[in-house]
């Protein structure tokens, strides 16, 4: 199943991807399709470890600190 989505690109990518479709012969949509699995897959994706430490008082820390704690997904 597929959904429809609307994705605002430069004028230069337009230009690639219209080039790439015509030397391929794939559609723009599966290009764009499997450029998303190849960048995004998370089989892929590296896992980086390490630690984070944040010491101080906080009313409301921000969103950048509150996504990157542990557990709160």
């Amino acid at each position: 199943m597929y959904r429809d989505i609307h994705v605002h690109i430069a004028e230069r990518q337009y230009l690639w991807l219209r080039s790439e479709s015509a030397t391929t012969g794939l559609p723009m949509a599966e290009l764009i399709r499997r450029a998303l699995d190849y960048t995004y897959a998370s089989e892929s994706r590296p896992r980086v470890g390490g630690w984070q430490a944040s010491v101080g008082w906080w009313r409301r820390p921000d969103a950048a600190t509150v996504g990157r704690r542990a557990g709160t997904r």
